[in-house]
């Protein structure tokens, strides 16, 4: 690779270019020699351009390349997201593509990484979030160095084997209301017999109901204002304040009961001489860790004696849905349509997804399709 003086120089006097060496995408070494530029140290300038442009894949090995994707990614994810797409990498991608250079890997190299994963009994949803994070690297190589192929995405996502079984619904865990009553029973922490009365008759997430303030508490019209969410995912183990799931912003409706509950733990923190509204409902001055929520939550299961019903933070979410539904058809309704309409918003969800997930606790729904056939 040189930079020289052309015998032929154009009208204008450009005369100097540059010669190089680059592998095409059929992985040939072929020249390439460039037009005329006026000055010699043009001539460099737009060598250097090419060769990063062309040659750079060839030279860098397929990690070197997830790294400068992960730096740039830094920046335009969620801290969450980012950290999640961080550690998929490193578990499942990197241990099988680590010191292969990025233009040798082929769609077979895929097939194989693909079937190991499969292999493993890993659940094809699980890996095709993996499958995610691999393309959007090579996505990533073509843009920035015009690698111009992408194995990954030509290979396509993850398939169930034919002999595997196929879930058609996949089993939500929540708890009835008399199994909530009978684990909010044993809390004898204000705090926690709170928080836990919240997460159950609100269906917030665990970010969003640990970020709450008191000011986002409107007495006056019941309604809790979410508008932001906490992320202990965090590289340094601390929590980060960010957008809701989505940026979505949204109120809920308190019922009577959470209103009073939260109306009673208000007057007993502000006992405390620096009470302020900018408070976490739940923490006070500081916000509670991850790991003190999880540890309340399997202590007050096992002292309920409710070990075999424990579920999660999330699941209290699901507890919620429940529970509504269930009073949604006490109450005579059967439109599931017009429920899902107004829980979307409650919940921060799309009205498709809302469907998709909770559709299968209406057991009204099939009734009304076998009523129709006895009509034959």
């Amino acid at each position: 690779m040189s930079v020289f003086k052309d015998k032929e120089k154009t009208k204008d006097g450009r005369q100097y270019r540059f010669k190089v060496y680059y592998h095409n995408t059929e992985g040939k070494l072929v020249p390439y020699t460039s037009k005329r530029y006026l000055l010699e140290k043009e001539a460099r300038a737009e060598e250097r351009v090419f060769l990063m442009n062309r040659d750079a894949p060839i030279k860098k090995r397929f990690e070197i390349v997830a790294d400068d994707y992960f730096k740039d990614a830094e920046h335009r994810l969620r801290e969450s997201t980012y950290l999640t797409y961080l550690s998929q990498y490193e578990n499942n991608i990197k241990p099988y593509f680590k010191g292969k250079y990025i233009d040798e890997i082929s769609v077979m190299d895929i097939e194989n990484w693909k079937n190991k994963l499969i292999d493993k009994k890993i659940k094809i949803s699980t890996c095709n979030q993996y499958y995610v994070v691999f393309k959007e690297i090579f996505t990533f190589a073509n843009r920035k160095y015009e690698l111009n192929y992408n194995p990954v995405e030509l290979s396509g996502r993850f398939k169930k084997r034919n002999d595997e079984v196929i879930e058609t619904n996949k089993k939500l865990r929540y708890i009835v209301y008399d199994q909530y009553c009978k684990f909010i029973s044993v809390i004898d922490d204000e705090l926690w017999h709170c928080f836990f009365l919240t997460l159950y008759f609100t269906g917030m997430r665990k970010g969003e109901i640990l970020a709450i303030t008191w000011r986002d508490i409107n007495f006056n019209s019941n309604m809790i204002s979410i508008n932001k969410t906490i992320s202990f995912n965090t590289k340094k183990g601390k929590f980060k304040i960010t957008a809701t799931k989505n940026c979505l912003n949204r109120e809920i409706t308190m019922s009577r009961k959470l209103r009073e509950e939260l109306l009673k733990y208000k007057e007993y923190v502000k006992q405390y001489s620096d009470f302020s509204e900018d408070w976490y409902v739940f923490g006070n001055g500081d916000v509670i860790s991850d790991y003190q929520v999880q540890k309340h939550r399997k202590e007050y299961f096992k002292l309920a004696d409710m070990e075999k019903e424990m579920i999660t933070i999330h699941e209290f979410r699901h507890s919620h849905v429940s529970i509504c539904i269930n009073e949604y058809i006490r109450s005579g309704e059967t439109d599931s349509t017009k429920f899902f309409l107004m829980m979307s918003q409650r919940m921060g969800h799309s009205l498709r997804v809302m469907q998709e997930v909770y559709m299968h606790l209406f057991p009204s729904v099939q009734d009304k399709i076998v009523d129709l056939l006895d009509n034959l």
